[in-house]
């Protein structure tokens, strides 16, 4: 597997060329659930005018996903949600990725990609990015006070430290946004219709391409 750091190295070369539209990164944490629930994120993107590339832990789905149109970077996106250790270091690696790509618009998939995404984001001087945080569930299940703090903090830091004027929230249901103390009257928040996830996606894309 491609260390993130080589990763960085080999878009350098193509991300100087001109562009012919503006740069979309997904980042989602494996190739596997990307190629399994997301594909029409790239559509969205292309009819968007947009250039995507997923930026994934890339196990055996790389080809299927690039057949879309999208092209893919090995990113080893780690599992510990909320370790901030583990993702400042991953954060780190990811905003020479961004730089390297001259990235104009960060999706992040799952807490996971938000915490780090975001974080690379800032690092590399990005404020376009949508959060889509699809894993919600089982934090928003629990009703300890150990779920009650973990929710308290997560809102803090998707909503405060990691956003910017330019963030967008795109949430498949509203019990996803109420999980993280957002209003569906807010103008940042978009919820899937029933027109579905593409749809929605396509919509946050022109709107941020525009800005």
């Amino acid at each position: 597997m491609e260390h993130p750091a080589s990763a960085s190295s080999t878009v350098s070369s193509s991300a100087s060329s001109p562009a012919a539209s503006r740069r979309l990164v997904l980042l989602s944490p494996d190739d596997a659930t990307f190629a399994a629930r997301f594909p029409v994120l790239i559509e969205a993107a292309l009819a968007a005018g947009l250039r995507p590339t997923v930026v994934t832990r890339v196990v055996d789905h790389r080809a299927a996903i690039e057949a879309l149109g999208a092209r893919v970077v090995p990113f080893a996106l780690g599992v510990s949600r909320l370790n901030p250790m583990a993702a400042g270091y991953e954060a780190g690696q990811l905003a020479g990725i961004l730089r390297a790509l001259e990235t104009d618009l960060i999706h992040c998939l799952g807490l996971r990609a938000i915490v780090v995404g975001g974080s690379a984001a800032a690092m590399a001087g990005l404020g376009a990015r949508i959060y889509q945080p699809d894993d919600l569930a089982a934090l928003g299940a629990r009703t300890d006070a150990a779920g009650r703090l973990s929710r308290l903090a997560l809102r803090g830091v998707v909503r405060g430290a990691l956003a910017t004027r330019s963030t967008r929230f795109l949430c498949e249901t509203a019990a996803d946004a109420a999980a993280l103390g957002l209003d569906p009257a807010e103008t940042g928040l978009a919820l899937v219709g029933p027109d579905g996830l593409g749809a929605a996606a396509r919509t946050l894309y022109e709107d941020l391409a525009r800005a």
